[in-house]
């Protein structure tokens, strides 16, 4: 009986050992890793911004706003059976190195109002130079449903210490009706 213990104990060790090593094993291969990323992030001002221009909205006009990094331009107007012309709407500042910047279509939309009261609204950006590029031209293709948006422009070189004019002309039909609203929202890219 004394040797059936002894082997009965060896078998014991044996599947202990063999059942821990297994636990090991599968363990280790379940191990992962992880990295550590931590970024600090630092207020700033923009190099390249925004500045009233000498058609922007005064301080404090309703629905006018502008910032670096945002404006809202609540002063342009479209007058029927003409073209009004806002040769700087706002500026476009660089106090840094040099840039590239372009302008990209987000959205445009006209509330309750009826789009077929305007016939275009055109963005140009205006070279310290006075060189003019024609970045969008939004048009009522249509008549009164579809407005077409532009295709996105290319990155422009703008160099330290320039100013770039954002000139902005509208033009509405002869029997627009008054108060009708035409909201566009275009982003500036800066790289």
């Amino acid at each position: 009986m004394e040797i059936g213990k002894i082997l009965f104990r060896r078998e014991l060790k044996l599947v202990t050992l063999l059942l821990t090593s297994l636990l090991i094993a599968s363990s280790s291969a379940a191990v992962y890793y992880s990295m550590v990323m931590e970024p600090t992030v630092t207020t700033a001002t923009a190099d390249v911004k925004f500045i009233a221009g000498n058609d922007s909205a005064p301080a404090g006009a309703t629905g006018g706003s502008l910032t670096d990094s945002w404006v809202r331009l609540a002063s342009l107007k479209a007058y029927p059976n003409t073209s009004l012309t806002y040769d700087q709407a706002v500026n476009v500042s660089n106090t840094g190195s040099a840039h590239q910047f372009k302008l990209t279509h987000v959205s445009i939309t006209n509330g309750t109002s009826a789009i077929s009261n305007f016939i275009s609204i055109t963005f140009k950006l205006v070279a310290k130079n006075g060189s003019e590029y024609v970045t969008f031209v939004y048009d009522n293709a249509d008549g009164d449903t579809y407005w077409g948006a532009p295709p996105s422009m290319n990155y422009i070189d703008i160099l330290a210490g320039e100013n770039w004019a954002v000139k902005v002309i509208t033009k509405a039909k002869a029997s627009a009706s008054p108060g009708q609203v035409c909201a566009i929202m275009i982003n500036v890219d800066v790289k």
